[in-house]
């Protein structure tokens, strides 16, 4: 099987999905943008780490893929119809891209139960994290389907919306200490590298990181109050 290129990746996400330009547009496939962004900017990271910036950029495009079968279950379904096209190296990223450093407790949403994370957590422990897995991680969490934002920004919309969890904390700071690296990698912040990111976004940047904090501990403690 040839190499997936970002040209048939891009082709693939889309696949009938957008038939016209219009489609972009539709709420339904915000999905779709979220991951043309994350494609976007992750082969401009590994272009500047030196790095196969096409083969970042096809990661990114298809990370999110399993969306266009089942929501919930993006990343298994992700990963099942990757396969079973036979991009086997490609198809990791649908499962890795949701857990900072391959670790199924580093998530952004409730850690994975049952079966599902038997097999996730045998993957991920099996397959320590690559300097793509790395970057596709890090641009899930600061390119939205409008953009690219701050990541600080990106995790209080993430947690408004969704709420936190027993691992929030951790999964929050751990990023942020991945950003911290990668930047030091690429000798430029990703505001340097992205001045696409809101102004005022960058200057709330403290403040998002205090609420995000404050949402956490204000879960934590209902939670105490009600054991």
């Amino acid at each position: 099987m040839e190499k997936l290129t970002s040209k048939k990746a891009l082709e693939l996400l889309t696949e009938g999905i957008i038939l016209q330009e219009s489609d972009y547009q539709k709420h339904e496939n915000r999905w779709i943008n979220h991951c043309i962004n994350v494609g976007e900017a992750a082969g401009r990271i590994a272009e500047r780490l030196n790095l196969d910036s096409d083969h970042a950029k096809t990661l990114g495009y298809i990370h999110d893929i399993g969306r266009r079968i089942n929501h919930p279950n993006h990343p298994i379904e992700g990963y099942k119809y990757m396969n079973s096209l036979e991009y086997v190296v490609e198809s990791g990223i649908c499962l890795t891209h949701s857990f900072i450093n391959n670790d199924i407790c580093m998530t952004i949403g409730e850690v994975p139960k049952g079966d599902i994370s038997i097999f996730l957590d045998h993957y991920l422990s099996t397959h320590p994290a690559s300097s793509y897995d790395r970057i596709i991680q890090l641009c899930d969490l600061f390119c939205t389907e409008k953009g690219f934002t701050t990541l600080e920004h990106r995790i209080l919309d993430i947690t408004k919306r969704k709420g936190t969890s027993d691992h929030s904390k951790f999964h929050f700071l751990l990023a942020l200490q991945m950003q911290k690296s990668l930047e030091e990698q690429m000798g430029c912040s990703l505001s340097e590298l992205f001045p696409e990111i809101p102004e005022e976004d960058i200057k709330s940047r403290v403040q998002d990181y205090e609420e995000v904090l404050s949402l956490i501990e204000q879960k934590n403690k209902v939670k105490k109050h009600t054991e």
